[in-house]
């Protein structure tokens, strides 16, 4: 609601109170030759706290500051060096401690301040109030031209997200102003449903054991077979095998929740196989797929699950063709989203105890792995997965 005696006075009406704000647009410049800075806002008080005289009264005073050019919301010591200013940098750490809060996955938090101090460099030091809107919209086009549709979108909605949670968090919100993010046209991006299709594995199969490493060979096997996202694939521990109950135990997936993956019996031959060659070339390593660290030759999980020799057909497409594979040989839809720690919709849901259906999950993974191998080998399907195992 307006008020009609002064311009740019307003009360705005929440569910429990009724506050006294003054917005006004910033220009400096000469006239004539003016330029947007920025539009001014600040809270007077609740209709409770003060009089509509006195709200009038520094309403008025607040917009002659404005009308000469002043921001009356600016540190006068120093517009934004302040260590209590919100900086581009400080908003990140505030989002990466609240996403903390929420319990979100340590390496998540990892990726979004990373993306934050490589493709957002030059704003980190910046107060949050002086990121115009034309600047997001410039970065993020130019981050489209340099690094992709999908990076540059990603890199805007995360400044989104924290900058909301900065409005939220902020003492006087007002200071900040609007989200810019809010004049950025985000890029379309297609769906990544591709796969690897039937008649294409044999040939997916012979570049993937030309792979010299063994142990990354058989990784990238155990990904078409097991259908994980790559992120888990490669942090396996070798702690959450359980090869009596044929199972990897993994405590927390992007879900949120534990899952227990399944194992067909080629696939527990291929643990065996894979912790065997860790013990000889790893020693002692944690992990079930493990390499050294470029610069320390530490032994750590391995980091990258792209393979050169097979571009766009390692990572992600193989949990697609999992799943395609799935819903081609007639796999129960409930257990196919079990299967990849997919959330069950509907009543289906809530009544469904994936923990209770292990051992139907056991042959359904049995059933896939004999069609997904007898894809990959025509030649040698006859033989069963048991013989293949050997």
């Amino acid at each position: 609601m307006r008020d009609t005696a002064v311009t740019g006075l307003l009360v705005q009406i929440n569910q429990k109170s009724k506050s006294y704000k003054v917005q006004r647009d910033l220009y400096v410049g000469e006239r004539g030759r003016r330029r947007f800075v920025k539009t001014f806002r600040r809270t007077l008080g609740t209709t409770d706290d003060i009089t509509l005289d006195d709200a009038r009264t520094r309403a008025q005073e607040l917009i002659a500051q404005v009308k000469r050019g002043e921001d009356p919301n600016a540190r006068p010591e120093d517009k934004g060096a302040s260590p209590d200013a919100w900086t581009v940098r400080r908003m990140y750490d505030e989002y990466a401690s609240d996403m903390r809060a929420r319990d979100c996955r340590e390496r998540t938090i990892e990726d979004v301040l990373s993306r934050r101090d490589r493709q957002l460099k030059a704003w980190l030091d910046i107060p949050i109030s002086e990121i115009k809107r034309s600047m997001a919209r410039e970065r993020h086009k130019e981050l489209t031209r340099e690094s992709g549709k999908r990076a540059a979108n990603m890199v805007f909605k995360e400044f989104r997200a924290a900058f909301n949670l900065a409005i939220k968090a902020a003492d006087d919100p007002d200071a900040i102003g609007d989200n810019p993010v809010k004049a950025v046209t985000f890029n379309k991006e297609r769906a990544s449903n591709r796969v690897i299709m039937p008649d294409d594995l044999p040939h997916w199969w012979e570049r993937v054991q030309a792979i010299p490493n063994p142990i990354r060979r058989d990784m990238h096997v155990f990904g078409l077979l097991s259908g994980l996202r790559p992120g888990t694939l490669v942090s396996l521990r070798r702690e959450w095998v359980n090869l009596n109950e044929r199972a990897i135990v993994i405590p927390r997936m992007k879900s949120g929740r534990s899952f227990a993956l399944p194992l067909s019996g080629y696939m527990v031959e291929l643990v065996k196989r894979v912790i065997a060659a860790g013990d000889l070339l790893y020693a002692g390593t944690p992990w079930l797929f493990p390499t050294r660290a470029n610069s320390s030759r530490d032994v750590i999980a391995t980091q990258v699950w792209k393979e050169k020799t097979l571009p766009s057909e390692t990572g992600h497409i193989l949990r697609h063709t999992y799943r395609t594979v799935a819903q081609r040989i007639g796999i129960d839809r409930i257990n196919a989203r079990l299967m990849l720690d997919h959330a069950v919709p509907g009543i289906d849901g809530v009544y469904v105890h994936e923990k209770a259906l292990f051992d139907g999950l056991l042959e359904t993974q049995d059933k896939m792995t004999e069609h997904l191998l007898a894809l990959c080998m025509p030649k040698d399907a006859e033989r069963g997965c048991e013989s293949l195992a050997a």
